[in-house]
């Protein structure tokens, strides 16, 4: 199954608060601080610019798909013209068309992925370029193989 061929699956806003509040209570996510995140399979960029405008952190979405890509720079655009207030979080959004298997992730502290039960198994290789401590979280499909999950119900 190529990448593409891949659903693009949005997560819902009730959810997005439910994990980021979560990353806030238990893994030390500081608001406006200079802790990173990343999407893998970025879509549409909605979770980039929750990230950056719910919590000021710098937010990187890739996407391979790049009509997912061009809606998600359309929507920054469109949020910075409409929504002066927010145009220095607006700022640390940046989403590119690229192949996260293919990416370093040495630099991030928090790495989302929506990723489906037939994907996991490709996944494994990316983790080995994480630094220690960065949180990896696996929106509906945890990861089987991983000793230390915690599962939001």
């Amino acid at each position: 199954m190529s990448q593409l061929e891949l659903p693009f699956l949005e997560t819902n806003r009730i959810c997005l608060h439910q994990i980021f509040e979560t990353l806030e209570q238990e893994f030390d996510l500081k608001k406006n601080s200079q802790q990173v995140f990343v999407d893998l399979g970025a879509g549409n960029g909605q979770v980039i610019i929750f990230s950056a405008l719910n919590y000021g952190l710098k937010s990187f979405g890739i996407e391979i798909d790049l009509t997912l890509v061009e809606e998600a720079k359309r929507s920054i655009k469109l949020l910075k013209k409409l929504n002066k207030n927010n145009k220095e979080f607006l700022r640390k959004i940046k989403i590119i068309q690229g192949d996260f298997y293919k990416q370093n992730l040495g630099n991030y502290d928090f790495i989302y992925i929506y990723s489906l039960p037939t994907m996991q198994k490709f996944l494994r290789h990316i983790f080995q370029t994480v630094k220690n401590g960065t949180v990896i979280i696996s929106h509906m499909y945890p990861f089987k193989d991983f000793k230390e999950c915690l599962e939001l119900v």
